[in-house]
């Protein structure tokens, strides 16, 4: 677990909240915690592939070196959505510990 993660859960415990709403917030937080960014990476790789595919149609005169450029463009394609999809879901890790502090009585 990640020490944002941690602090989450003792901000949690500290809400005057019922246990099924505690429940849905920490699985909320284990949801972004343990995010893989699988979803925005595939995403980006299929936009990738179709503008490629795009390129190839549309390329005036058509260069065999288009393939391999068209591979590792789509491939960068789909690590930089990961990563995007990873940050995405850490930032808003740290937005849920920051509205729970912000509610925490006092």
């Amino acid at each position: 677990m990640s020490r944002v993660l941690d602090q989450v859960d003792v901000a949690i415990a500290r809400m005057p909240w019922d246990d099924g709403e505690k429940s849905r917030v920490r699985t909320r937080a284990r949801h972004y915690d343990h995010a893989c960014g699988c979803a925005l990476g595939g995403a980006f790789s299929v936009l990738a592939l179709l503008a490629c595919l795009a390129g190839f149609v549309l390329a005036d005169p058509f260069h065999w070196t288009l393939i391999p450029l068209g591979v590792v463009g789509v491939f960068c394609a789909g690590l930089f959505g990961k990563a995007i999809g990873v940050g995405w879901a850490k930032a808003r890790l740290r937005l849920l510990h920051r509205s729970l502090v912000h509610r925490i009585p006092t």
